[in-house]
Formats: structure tokens, sequence, C-alpha cells
């Protein structure tokens, strides 16, 4: 949901300088353009020979600004203050970080230099530009100054470099699957959040379930769970759907649409199977939140109490517009993150999510009326998800319902309507076995059954998670039900666009903004798809 935060004098640091606000309620959107990342269309990945060590190895020769800055850890401390270290060390069990460096108020005063420590309790976020071989630290570490340049497609396009939350693929001989990402929205320590993903393309077959998990992007993921939902199913053929707000609904008698039409005509065709071809538009080439409709016709729907099914993921358009916000808050990223820890900000509106938002579900009336029956605001660029809007008093036989959401935003792989009526027996299950590199991590597996504790992971790390399915559950819906965080790495190349001006733009006038834009994005809208894909990271 948007958010509001309050500038205050000298809260805006541009690194040279500091551009001075009166207190004044703006919608943060830069921050939040993370929760505007949605669904995805299924797809086989072809894995890459890239190792974790490799990339690791990689990463530490890349992770200095230049070769005369020194490698520091910045501590951006809840009480607005911060720390500088140039010498650190960090004692994990005491959770106590100890160095030299110097103290600065709110304001970025010099208050003092010399030896410091600290409780990780008293910190907000930090910040470095090296790796931590810290995993409680490295949890709650913003990584600055990485350079994109790990693939040349992130050289040719650096706002289209992969990056999400955690990724969960199925395994179909020697072909991976991508199934769900999990809680796209969580993009800080304070925002962590639980995520339920449609296992659409799963089924049970044997008493035990496998899903990989991995880190393919330059981001810090901290996992808290990752169970596996079963939910009965009324009959063998039936399907379960979740709502937006997290109830599971049944489905008995799917009714397809005989009519889908978009601004470009007829698109039936790619709407009637969930099978990886999507319906998507391109972005307005003046206004990024321009709105487009999709309108679908169904025949002989039995019962006034149904609900629309939806397979979808958004385009990459978020992407773009959360790396480019980056690069504009350029050096200051991490000081922004910090202020979420700080509780700085307000939840007072939805300003900016009503200007590219959800895909809101609409049904026309006995009157001819288009009736708002709900959203679908689950964001993500990667794997798609499956979806259902319960619609009341709907009407019977012929049924019209229409789409609306931003031109250029959204991916649809399935549109169906179905009578529904609410789903019973749920059972969650946690991983019975976690391996990482093919051997058995017991640790990892602990972790991910105790909910005080977090596995850590950081690009390139892989685990296969195991769930044992009892007999009974061969007729049961899967869901992913995972929790946590992650946090983005700041890659170098954004930093090199960093520009308070664009910066109180986004944050002051985010419709001027959406209109500046719109040019730049479609210069590199036609590679992103291409780009990103290629330029995510993964154990061979």
């Amino acid at each position: 949901m948007p958010l509001n935060y309050t500038l205050t004098r000298g809260a805006f640091m541009t690194g040279k300088s500091a551009i001075v606000f009166r207190v004044i309620s703006v919608p943060l959107f830069f921050l939040f353009l993370f929760l505007l990342q949605g669904c995805s269309t299924l797809k086989d990945v072809k894995r890459q020979s890239i190792s974790p060590d490799s990339l690791r190895a990689l990463a530490d020769a890349r992770l200095g600004f230049s070769n005369d800055l020194s490698p520091y850890l910045k501590a951006h401390m809840k009480n607005g203050s911060l720390y500088v270290l140039q010498d650190w060390k960090i004692d994990d069990s005491k959770k106590i970080i100890t160095g030299s460096g110097k103290k600065y108020d709110a304001y970025r005063n010099l208050l003092s230099s010399g030896t410091v420590e600290m409780s990780e309790d008293s910190v907000a976020i930090f910040e470095t530009n090296t790796l931590v071989n810290s995993g409680s630290v490295t949890a709650l570490t913003v990584f600055t100054g990485i350079t994109a340049a790990v693939t040349v497609f992130c050289i040719i396009n650096p706002k289209a470099c992969f990056g999400s939350c955690p990724t969960f693929y199925t395994r179909d001989s020697d072909t991976l699957r991508l199934q769900a990402e999990g809680f796209s929205s969580s993009i800080s320590p304070s925002m962590e959040a639980t995520d339920i993903d449609a296992l659409y393309h799963s089924k049970v077959d044997c008493d035990e379930y496998s899903l990989e998990m991995r880190n393919e992007a330059m981001e810090t993921h901290v996992v808290r769970s990752a169970n596996l939902l079963c939910v009965e199913k009324s009959k063998k053929n039936s399907r379960v759907f979740c709502s937006p707000d997290g109830k599971f609904w049944q489905c008995d008698s799917i009714i397809l649409p005989q009519r889908a039409l978009g601004p470009e005509g007829d698109c039936l065709s790619l709407l009637q199977k969930a099978d990886g071809i999507e319906r998507f538009s391109v972005a307005d080439s003046a206004n990024l939140g321009e709105k487009e409709f999709i309108e679908l016709d169904f025949k002989n729907v039995p019962g006034k109490n149904s609900g629309l099914i939806l397979g979808c993921r958004q385009t990459l358009l978020s992407t773009y517009l959360l790396y480019q916000t980056f690069a504009y808050m350029g050096s200051n990223a991490a000081y922004w993150v910090a202020q979420i820890e700080r509780n700085k900000i307000n939840v007072k509106g939805n300003e900016m999510l009503n200007m590219l938002g959800g895909i809101e579900v609409q049904v026309q009336d006995l009157y001819g009326n288009w009736q708002s029956a709900g959203f679908i605001d689950e964001f993500g660029p990667l794997a798609t998800d499956f979806h259902i809007v319960p619609i009341k008093g709907i009407p019977e036989k012929n049924t019209k319902v229409r789409l609306k959401m931003t031109k250029g935003y959204w991916r649809i792989d399935y549109a169906a309507l179905s009578p529904v009526s609410e789903a019973k027996n749920l059972t969650r299950l946690q991983p019975e076995e976690v391996l990482k590199g093919g051997k058995t991590d017991e640790n990892a597996r602990k972790i991910l059954c105790d909910s005080s504790r977090a596995l850590v992971t950081l690009p390139g790390d892989t685990y296969e998670l195991k769930y044992r399915i009892p007999s009974m559950f061969k007729d049961y819906e899967l869901f992913l039900e995972s929790r946590g965080y992650y946090l983005e790495w700041i890659r170098r190349e954004w930093m090199k666009e960093e520009n308070a001006a664009r910066l109180a733009e986004i944050l002051l006038n985010p419709e001027a903004a959406l209109k500046r834009l719109a040019p730049e994005f479609k210069k590199v809208e036609p590679k992103m798809e291409s780009s990103f894909w290629r330029s995510r990271y993964a154990k061979p």
C-alpha cells in the first residue's frame, strides 16, 4: 500500500550537500515501487554455468567504489545517528560490533571519532561496500556500490538486471520450472511478511515433494519460513484458489470466457489456457500511468456467487521504475531504507498505487453499469501467480467482466470464472529435509522450522526443500507459504545517475515523473524482458 514519509530539515543528504525541507508529508513512492512487483508466466529455465563460489569471487573483486576507497561499514542507528567504521569486527554470539571510526548526528555533523562498540539491536540498517561474513549482520546490510557488470546483459542495460525475491522451482527431469517467488513486497526488515503463492502446475503423485529455492539476483534474502500448504479439493477435478484476503475457494466448474477484447482487439486465445503465452501491451509513450481495459464475456454462469480466476504477472515496467528511483537516490539509498526501520513512514493513502496499482475487477450489473468487485495486487515480475476475486450477486447466464489496469504493466496468462464455495481442511507442512550442494543441511532445516530464526542467502545460494506428503493428500491443491524480506544491492551503474532534483520530483510530483520517464522507458522496453532473464545467477 502507498506510504507517506515526513521529510524534515537536513533529512535529504546528497553526499556533497543537503537539501533542506520544511516539515511536509509526501508519498514515499520511490521506495515502495518494490510493492509493485507481482506475477509471471511459468517458464522452463535453462541452468547457467556460474557457481556460487565463482560468483562470490567475482563479487568480492567488484565490491569497491574505486581503488582509492577502502571498505567501510556504516551503521544507521535507530535514533538517527550514523557510525562510519573503517575497521570492525563482529561477535555473532553476543550480537556486538566493535571497531574504529566516526560518529555523526542525525544531520551528519561530526560528533566524535575513535573506538566504538554497539549492539545490533540499536542499528536500523547496515551499509557496506564489501561482503560481510556474518549471518546476523548480513541480514541487515544494504550493499552499496556493487557493479552490475557481472554479465554482459547488465552492462547493456543496468535497469534490466535480474532482481526480485527468492525464486522457487520444481524439477522435471533435467529442466526447472519456475513455480513461485516469495514475499515480493517485503523490501526491508520491518516489512517482513507472509506470502502465499499457488503451485498451480504441481501435482502430488508420491510421498515426497521438492522445491528448489534460489537467490538469483544481487540481493540478500532473509527467509523466515517456506511451508507447503495442502488444501483439500471437494472433487478430483476441482481447483482451489486463494483470494487477496488469504481465503481459499473451491472451484468445481471452471467457465472459460467466450470473448476477450482489449485495445488491440480480440485476445481470447491468449487467456483460455495457462500455458505461458500471455496477453500484454506496451507502455504508453507519454504517460506510464495510462490505463487500459480488457472486457470478458462469459456464458451460462450457473450461480450468483462466483469468482474471477486470473493467472498473471507484471511486466518489467515496475523493475525499471524501481531501479531508476534507486539511481536517483544514489549513495543515500541505505539511508531511506533505514528510515523505514526508524518508523518514520506513516500509512496515509494510496495516491501512487492508484496511478500504477493492481488489476481492478469490474462486473457489469443488470443496468449496464460497471461495479468494482475487487483488486489483484500481489506484485512481482517473475512467476505467474493464480488468484481469485470473489464476486457476489453476479448476473447469471450472461456475465460481463472488465479488467482495468495500467497500460504495459501486466501480463495475463489465464482468465476464467467459476461458482465458488469456501475451501476447508488446510494442512501446513514444514520442510522435512533441506539440502545444499546435494548434501543435507540440518542447520538450515532447523532455521526454517524455527520462527525466531531466519536463513540468510546471498547471490548464487541454492537450497532444495523436501516435504513429506501423507498418503491422504493425493487430492489436495498445493500452495507455497513463504515469509521473510530481502534487501536490494545498490549497483555502481545506478549511482552515476544520482540526482536529488529528480528524486524530489518522484517524491513531490509522481504524476509528472511518470510522464517524464515515459520516453526514456520506451527506449529500453523492447529488450528488457530478454536482458532481465539472461542476467540472473543460478547454480549449474
